[in-house]
């Protein structure tokens, strides 16, 4: 049976920390290699991105005689789990039901729901420590509200080798641990491609985050290259500089290569939600179709490079 990827996408906090070094750090699907399909391409997709929601359509194109059975894996992005914005708005929001689904992730397959298996991944600086918590009965999925109750049958000595093994802190002054591993759930089901056309779409509910911290990153530096941040960007963003706070999105579109040939028809609607909030992202000849949406297209398209998206957003008033 073939095992194939197909890309994901994640809101990301804009921290101090991340811009500080003039880098963009973005949590992307990744990791996993994939044996390539010489009969299996993707005919069309149809990605659309903005604040709120992110969907995908696919339509894949089979030309093996015959029904091909495969492994599809959705990799959701890392989500730390040691108390910052991301835990509280990916696993505590009251519109998730199912807190290892943090996304609401949703397939359908020719427009019928498909019901998909989880696995659930620990790792800690890009290693897989899931088996290490496994074995010292700790849930991979280490929650602050949960956590007392996670931790209460852990030895004490097994607590201190978790610590030493940079798996946990202590805190002393609360006497609390915290998990320093980040968690990840990949999505997964098995998929008959039967000769001709497949369509395949997913949605879901990205992360949110924002920031004040600019660091001159958008005015200069790397920014302007990863986003094709223009001159009437970088200008509108200098006008409301402290009054929106940037949220950026990474979407892995090189995964395309594992299927055969390039995309036939590719278009990207990037949607910044409101006409007073700023978007910047590569290409840079996108056009705009509404007062609020941008449109790419490209046929016989092979990525190159995944796609890099920052929203500024207006800061909520207390």
């Amino acid at each position: 049976m073939l095992r194939f990827c197909i890309a994901a996408a994640a809101f990301v906090i804009g921290a101090s920390a991340a811009l500080a070094n003039g880098a963009t750090s973005e949590r992307r699907a990744g990791g996993l290699v994939f044996k390539k399909s010489d009969t299996i391409g993707i005919a069309s997709e149809e990605l659309y991105l903005s604040v709120n929601e992110v969907r995908v359509s696919y339509i894949y194109h089979s030309k093996a005689p015959a029904t091909q059975n495969v492994t599809i894996s959705f990799p959701m992005p890392e989500v730390p789990l040691d108390d910052g914005p991301d835990t509280e708005d990916a696993f505590m929001n009251d519109k998730v039901p199912d807190p290892k689904n943090y996304m609401n992730f949703v397939v359908r397959v020719d427009g019928k729901p498909v019901a998909t298996r989880m696995v659930e991944r620990a790792l800690l600086d890009g290693k897989d420590v899931s088996e290490r918590l496994r074995r010292a009965g700790v849930p991979l999925l280490l929650l602050s509200k949960e956590r007392e109750t996670a931790m209460a049958p852990l030895s004490d000595d097994v607590k201190k080798a978790l610590v030493a093994e940079g798996l946990l802190d202590f805190h002393d002054v609360n006497g609390i641990y915290t998990a320093k591993w980040n968690y990840q759930v990949l999505f997964e089901w098995e998929q008959g491609f039967r000769p001709g056309q497949t369509k395949v779409d997913i949605r879901y509910r990205p992360i949110g985050g924002d920031s004040e911290d600019y660091g001159d990153y958008f005015e200069k530096g790397e920014g302007v290259r990863k986003y094709c941040a223009d001159p009437a960007f970088r200008a509108a963003l200098g006008k409301r500089r402290g009054s929106v706070s940037p949220v950026r999105i990474g979407y892995v579109l090189k995964t395309a290569r594992f299927w055969n040939g390039p995309i036939g028809k590719f278009r990207l609607v990037v949607d910044k939600g409101k006409p007073t909030n700023l978007v910047a992202f590569c290409p840079a000849d996108s056009r705009k179709i509404s007062n609020t949406q941008f449109e790419w297209t490209a046929t016989n398209f092979s990525p190159d490079r995944d796609m890099a998206v920052v929203f500024f957003v207006a800061n909520e008033q207390p």
